[in-house]
């Protein structure tokens, strides 16, 4: 097989490395694999479920957000969060099947 740079684009491989490291944190890897069970879910829900404090479920939130990775829309003056990118879910799985192997 050839190597990875030889089979794909390496603006590819550059934004699937920086998408990686977003993910790289556990918080942010368990607010990816919520909303992948929720359609949709305020601040106060997602901090809520994982038992974060809010300014922190925040900050991962923009971060998500701003590598594009979660999206957001305003009904009122609740904003909801939901997943951009579903193919994300086959990372953590990917990620659960490795750590069952270790």
């Amino acid at each position: 097989m050839k190597p990875l740079l030889s089979r794909v684009e390496s603006k590819k491989v550059d934004k699937a490395a920086a998408m990686l490291k977003v993910l790289a944190h556990p918080k942010r890897l368990a607010i990816v694999d919520l909303l992948g069970k929720e359609e949709k879910m305020t601040v106060t829900e997602i901090y809520r479920s994982l038992d974060l404090p809010q300014a922190i479920a925040s900050q991962h939130l923009i971060t998500l957000k701003d590598r594009g990775i979660l999206s957001s829309f305003k009904v009122g003056t609740k904003i909801y969060y939901s997943l951009s990118i579903p193919k994300l879910l086959d990372v953590i799985d990917s990620l659960e099947d490795c750590c069952d192997t270790m």
